[in-house]
């Protein structure tokens, strides 16, 4: 994870969260879908703050 932003922090956790209780109470297909959106959106905020104008102090 490559973006120090708290808020996105907490939004994975929350996400991996709801992945795990669709694990843990037997809807393996929407746990994969929860994990497989998860980490898509993962990816594509990283790669937009990777790309996003840094400020210089």
């Amino acid at each position: 994870m490559m973006c120090d932003n708290l808020f996105f922090k907490i939004v994975w956790v929350i996400v991996y969260g709801i992945t795990a209780y669709f694990t843990f109470t037997d809807k393996m297909m929407m746990a994969m879908y929860w994990m497989a959106g998860g980490m898509f959106a993962q990816a594509l905020v990283d790669l937009i703050y990777h790309f996003w104008p840094k400020k210089k102090c």
